[in-house]
């Protein structure tokens, strides 16, 4: 993998959604499970819409991911 790839720079966007389709899979949400911590389908979809909406604007505008923009922080913190 490339040292700027997409996997790399955004990897955290990725992996939220990633989560998110995977306990859609596993029929995580409210209307089977019961459990309101899952959250209504409807929600869930909004959420992973709204992941995928932030991933593609940053993605577009060449705004840094998640991930480095922590590295960058946690860099700055002198312990």
């Amino acid at each position: 993998m490339k040292n700027n790839s997409i996997l790399k720079i955004y990897g955290a966007e990725i992996t939220e959604i990633g989560n998110k389709l995977n306990q859609l899979e596993r029929s995580r949400v409210y209307e089977i499970s019961g459990a309101r911590m899952d959250g209504y389908l409807s929600t869930n979809i909004n959420e992973l819409r709204g992941m995928i909406d932030d991933l593609l604007c940053k993605i577009d505008s060449g705004e840094k991911g998640t991930s480095e923009k922590l590295a960058e922080n946690l860099s700055k913190v002198k312990l």
